[in-house]
């Protein structure tokens, strides 16, 4: 038995090789480093890569580095699927140019939209029930068809630019507040960076850094995906700035508050006023709780809160933890945008028992557990973002294994 699995095994092996080596052969030229992608103002985010580039280095760590069997077995379940070969009526990607990913935020389309090159021109418009193909250049909607008044809509609205675009590296345009800013994910084995533009100083007030901790101007593009019944929305629809330190969170028996999160966060607001009716608007949605001056209890909690400035609320879920003297750690951040600490902290939740297993039958959280709990640690500087992985995690790896169990959604 063990004979048949090593004869299996090393077949395996041998079929992706002969695919690694016909995929190298049957693209004689290397994808050049300068490429042309679209540009739409109503993307909130895009995403660039070489394609080819990406293929043959995934090859290259699941194959010779890792060697993870079970792995490569759930590979070839994803790669059987045919919805996409349906949605796509055979059209053949060009490896050689760059693919893009982007979500658009418009009335006239507001969905996910990928675009690559292929290699049978279209001499006029060509529309399928998921895509609208324009000469080489197809644009895909993967999750819903696409009509032609919405092709047309795409077609008329993009913009393209030219991008150098090397191997182990992934273009990022994204749109916060009404700003677009360019940057570009690097890695290499057990790190990850995020290289932007450098940061403009911006010498602000926030909670100084443990656990995890995240500082920034808040996106108000977060509040679209927060559901309005949600009662602590309230807290967010004014916000201008937010600082916060999380410690994981644990499970109660408590109907009303079920998870208690262990956290300290500093919330910003345009002005006083708004301010006021953010914390007012919440005693009126908890009015049968005990308001204390500065302390509520919320089921196995006792939040604690204060006005630190005309505009400033400060909060946490445990005074003897966070604030003993009664007044945040506080520092001064340079550019305003700090990130640092455990990733892991954002999903280490205690007391799980029989939830634990709930939790983990829902793939997103399964799949953003396994990814955190593989980083070391997060850190930013003035012109992005590192993230360094435990030993012996490869980041392509675990970035693709994150994206299989997602797809099991």
């Amino acid at each position: 038995m063990i004979r048949f699995k090593e004869i299996v095994y090393v077949l395996t092996l041998g079929i992706l090789f002969i695919l690694t080596v016909q995929l190298s052969l049957f693209i004689s030229e290397k994808p050049s480093a300068n490429q042309r992608i679209p540009v739409f103002k109503e993307a909130t985010f895009e995403l660039s890569a070489q394609p080819l580039s990406l293929v043959k280095e995934l090859l290259t760590t699941e194959l010779f580095q890792l060697k993870n069997q079970a792995f490569l077995n759930q590979l070839r379940q994803l790669r059987s699927s045919n919805r996409s070969k349906n949605q796509l009526d055979g059209l053949e990607i060009d490896m050689s140019q760059a693919m893009s990913m982007m979500l658009l935020d418009a009335k006239a389309f507001s969905k996910v939209l990928i675009h690559f090159r292929t290699k049978q021109e279209a001499k006029q418009e060509t529309f399928g029930k998921h895509y609208v193909q324009n000469g080489f250049d197809v644009f895909y909607s993967p999750s819903a068809a696409l009509s032609k008044t919405q092709a047309r809509w795409i077609l008329q609205q993009v913009r393209w630019k030219k991008q150098v675009i090397i191997a182990k590296q992934i273009i990022v345009h994204q749109n916060v507040n009404g700003q677009s800013s360019e940057g570009s994910i690097q890695w290499d084995k057990n790190e990850l960076n995020y290289v932007t533009r450098p940061l403009k100083i911006n010498r602000t007030l926030i909670l100084s850094p443990r656990y995890f901790h995240y500082s920034n101007e808040f996106p108000k593009k977060l509040l679209n995906v927060i559901p309005p019944e949600l009662s602590l929305r309230c807290l967010l629809e004014s916000l201008e700035r937010i600082s916060l330190n999380y410690d994981g969170g644990k499970l109660t028996e408590d109907q009303q508050f079920p998870f208690a999160p262990s956290f300290e966060v500093l919330l910003e607001y345009k002005n006083p006023a708004s301010m006021e009716i953010a914390i007012q608007t919440v005693q009126n949605l908890y009015d049968s709780l005990e308001w204390k001056e500065k302390e509520v209890r919320m089921g196995s909690q006792e939040i604690f809160f204060k006005r630190t400035s005309p505009k400033t609320l400060y909060i946490c879920s445990n005074k003897a933890q966070f604030c003993p003297s009664g007044n945040p750690n506080l520092t001064r951040c340079q550019t305003g945008f700090l990130c640092k600490g455990e990733l892991g902290r954002l999903t280490s939740i205690k007391n799980t028992g029989w939830a634990g297993l709930v939790l983990d039958m829902i793939p997103a959280f399964r799949a953003s557990k396994e990814l955190f709990d593989g980083t070391k640690e997060i850190k930013s500087s003035n012109d992005g973002i590192q993230i360094i992985f435990k030993p012996g995690k490869e980041v392509l790896h675990e970035l693709l294994k994150t994206l299989v169990v997602y797809r099991q959604e």
